[in-house]
């Protein structure tokens, strides 16, 4: 899926960090940090059993944040945690985090007594939010271990480490894997029990993705690994944009019988499997049931690429007719290669946009839903609305060597002399070619009528990758599952 976000850059970060940035709304000169803490707002522990968390400090912000500290507070007295080494017993110095930096914390919880919901709150400065911690009669708790940073160069591949865990009480008979990631990566495996994304939704999906089902039993205790011998492996395309860190995650759901289906119609290619690590008896039989802890069932990582080349030209048009006639036409931003566009700057202060002035000669009707007018006076304007003749629009983001992103604007002709509009790209430090930047808008006046010219009218395109209910949308930023049921904690 392209998504093409209308906001500043802090809103562009906070589109890549699942809201993180939202309260932190400064222009970016301001240069304020933004430094918060992922955590999961609700945690289920198994009576009489201790459950491990990851809380993830991260900083969005363009400078790097001192002296950072996480404090745990309003810890009920049915609820024990333990952090980690060097800490006390209710804060965590984390010290320096640089810009685009994190560091994690793995916090084990666990609950005493009868109660049945107890809590705590994780502050950052002066901002906190509850977490809620549930106590469990049991049940599956699948999770994935933790996948680091990958280093790879254009055109490489690398083998995913991929390893699950059963840490509940009950067995889940079967078990999908999820290997996603964004435009610029691709995901590899001939397997007769994984399907491309684009297999399973019969086109283009418009991100990349593998979907593997597995039909083993994951028993309580259980931990499994995909096969070395046989991985599953993921790679940086030849043409991929820079700089960028590019993400991708590992996903275990469940697999539901529609997408079940369409895996035991593919008979070519090796059959998948996981080596088993340790095992444990007892299996039981029924279906998969719900995970208690959801959070923890995705493994998120990001591949950095160094600064390449892509040429965004404008494209204009010329509208013909008479007074009175109503046109549409489109204008448009084209991507000349020979990498694709970066969806947005590594310190979240630029995006792709393009700067559209429509010639006075036109009373516009209806602008493209991904523009928005400047200079209305609203601080925060509102895309596919009416107001002038200046607007500015962001195409798809991410946008792929040859692929065209267009604007459509509806309007009619006043039948007066005008003199030209033009389309303005931005391109950013990828742009070495300001020659194409720009393009014209005109009007050509005729006696009767005609059609407008530039680009055919076309929608939109889009995707939707789902599977066993996870609704997954990456774009320029990491995976929207993540953060899902996420408290965020922001400062400033």
């Amino acid at each position: 899926m392209r998504l093409r976000p209308i906001a500043l850059p802090a809103a562009i970060a906070a589109l890549a960090l699942g809201g993180l940035a939202a309260p932190a709304q400064a222009a970016p000169e301001d240069e304020m940090p933004m430094v918060g803490v992922l955590f999961p707002e609700q945690i289920a522990v198994i009576d009489g059993t201790t459950k491990t968390v990851r809380a993830e400090v991260v900083n969005i912000g363009p400078q790097t944040v001192k002296n950072v500290v996480v404090n745990f507070t309003n810890v009920d007295p049915a609820v024990k945690l333990t952090l980690p080494e060097g800490c006390d017993a209710t804060s965590c110095q984390i010290g320096d985090i640089k810009s685009n930096g994190s560091k994690v914390l793995s916090i084990k919880v666990a609950v005493t007594g009868d109660k049945i919901v107890s809590g705590f709150e994780v502050a950052v400065g002066a901002y906190s939010s509850e977490v809620s911690v549930v106590r469990s009669a049991g049940g599956v708790d699948l999770e994935i271990e933790p996948i680091g940073d990958l280093r790879l160069g254009r055109g490489q591949s690398k083998a995913l480490p991929i390893t699950v865990h059963n840490a509940g009480s009950e067995s889940v008979d079967s078990v999908g894997l999820a290997v996603l990631g964004e435009d610029g990566l691709s995901m590899f495996g001939d397997y007769r029990n994984c399907l491309s994304l684009e297999d399973i939704e019969g086109e283009d999906p418009g991100v990349p993705g593998l979907i593997c089902k597995f039909d083993e039993e994951f028993t309580p205790g259980s931990t499994f690994q995909v096969s070395a011998e046989n991985p599953i492996k993921i790679g940086l395309n030849k043409d991929a944009g820079g700089p960028y860190t590019y993400t991708g995650a590992v996903l275990a759901v469940g697999v539901n019988d529609e997408k079940a289906a369409l895996l035991a119609k593919k008979k070519t290619g090796k059959v998948l499997s996981l080596d088993a690590l340790t095992k444990a008896s007892g299996i039981a039989d029924g279906d998969a049931p719900d995970d208690l802890n959801e959070e923890d069932n995705i493994a998120g990582f990001g591949i950095a690429v160094g600064k390449s080349a892509a040429d965004s030209a404008a494209v204009g048009t010329t509208i013909s007719g008479r007074g009175g006639d109503k046109k549409t036409f489109e204008v448009a931003v084209r991507n000349l290669g020979p990498t694709s566009v970066i969806p947005v700057s590594e310190d979240f202060e630029w995006y792709a946009s393009a700067r559209i002035t429509i010639p006075a000669g036109v009373k516009l009707t209806a602008v493209d839903e991904f523009c928005m007018p400047v200079g209305g006076g609203d601080d925060f304007p509102k895309p596919d609305t009416v107001d002038g003749n200046e607007y500015d629009c962001i195409p798809h983001l991410g946008l792929g060597v040859g692929e065209t992103s267009k604007f459509v604007f509806t309007g009619t002709l006043t039948g007066d002399p005008s003199e030209p509009g033009s389309i303005v790209v931005d391109g950013g430090v990828q742009d070495g070619n300001a020659k194409n930047d720009r393009a014209a808008i005109t009007v050509a006046l005729t006696g009767d009528g005609g059609e407008g010219g530039g680009l055919p009218v076309t929608g939109t395109p889009t995707g939707l990758v789902a599977l066993g209910g996870v609704l997954l949308l990456l774009a320029g930023g990491v995976a929207a599952y993540v953060f899902r049921r996420r408290r965020i904690v922001t400062t400033l």
